[in-house]
């Protein structure tokens, strides 16, 4: 039988809003089939359509044990909580998860980097800038005038509290030193990444955490973010960024033998839009930790949460109650990083879907 005689806006709307797995495979039915959903407009349409479900059906937590090239997706919707294995980039030793943004995973895997999309399985490899070594710390970046993804590497000097900033740019596949940036990056893996722009604390040779930053991929500089009120010196440094609902997000784990505070900033870059959302309180024993990050939401307004590197946890914040998911023995310390599934891809590619 042939195809029936559908108008093609209704072919595209119903496509935009299939999982990427069936688009995968229908871009061998017809030559037509393939250059739509190829097509860029085709997905960033896709793109919006996976973003603002709301259900997030074809959200998932990709996890890695960081000591081994072992991936994970874990279906942290779905009732038991579905774990698969992953064909992920080639790799032979370890694999560490930078950070995430619409449907890119940054990595970075014997000693090299890599954009991947674990839906697609495209991927683009690339070295370090010459001469860095494993502590520097990698951000993923979207450039929204250029569409293009980017990484930027900090490699912060402890000795003056300063940073040599490297950009790699996917379209181009190249690196270019841009600078020095007046502060040094405390916390590496994996990295808040809100509007195509990653999140980090940081401080100068004082030794004491003074602010929030995020680079900017389009003026290709960093800039400081408001933090909440009376969290100047100590308290920032217990401060674990992450996204939740749209918002940038810090848990106060200052306080972890009783309780963490996640806060989030509703209005982006407004220091009084930031406000004590819930508070999770420590159980000792089974669900006892010290330190929390948060993942995501669950449609149930549930939280995905990753306590210690060693548990993931799905937490109500009106029931107060915990729940574990159980994961790959081999995963005995982790990260792990929120991901949707998305058409979207590095521009140069290793790999094919």
């Amino acid at each position: 039988m042939g195809l029936p005689d559908v108008p093609g806006q209704i072919v595209y709307d119903i496509f935009s809003r299939l999982p990427v797995k069936s688009l995968c495979r229908f871009k061998s039915v017809s030559k037509s089939w393939l250059a739509l959903i190829t097509a860029p407009e085709f997905i960033k349409s896709h793109l919006h359509h996976q973003s603002t479900n709301d259900n997030n059906i074809n959200h998932k937590i990709i996890f890695c044990s960081g000591t081994s090239p072992s991936m994970y997706s874990v279906d942290y919707q779905a009732p038991d909580h579905t774990i698969i294995e992953l064909k992920s980039p080639p790799c032979e030793y370890y694999v560490e998860i930078v950070g995430s943004f619409n449907g890119i995973v940054l990595l970075r895997m014997d000693g090299e980097l890599c954009l991947w999309n674990p839906s697609t399985k495209m991927y683009q490899k690339f070295s370090p800038p010459e001469g860095e070594n494993r502590f520097v710390k990698y951000g993923l970046c979207h450039d929204s005038v250029s569409d293009d993804f980017k990484v930027v590497g900090v490699n912060s000097r402890l000795i003056d509290g300063r940073s040599a900033v490297h950009m790699f740019t996917s379209k181009l596949s190249s690196w270019k030193r841009i600078g020095d940036f007046d502060f040094f990056l405390i916390k590496a893996l994996p990295t808040a990444v809100l509007n195509g722009a990653p999140h980090w604390s940081a401080g100068d040779n004082s030794n004491f955490i003074k602010a929030i930053f995020c680079f900017d991929a389009v003026e290709e500089k960093f800039k400081e973010v408001p933090i909440p009120k009376n969290f100047e010196g100590g308290f920032l440094f217990f401060f674990e960024l992450g996204v939740l609902g749209g918002w940038l997000c810090g848990v106060n784990n200052s306080s972890w033998e009783s309780h963490s505070d996640v806060w989030v900033m509703k209005e982006y870059g407004m220091k009084e839009s930031w406000i004590k959302l819930f508070v999770v309180p420590n159980v000792p024993g089974e669900f006892c930790f010290r330190y929390i990050r948060v993942l995501g939401y669950r449609k149930d307004g549930e939280v995905v949460m990753v306590f210690n590197s060693t548990d993931l946890v799905i937490y109500n914040p009106k029931q107060n109650r915990y729940k574990r998911i159980e994961i790959p023995p081999d995963c005995k310390w982790f990260d792990a990083a929120y991901s949707m599934e998305s058409l979207v891809s590095p521009r140069v590619c290793n790999g094919t879907s």
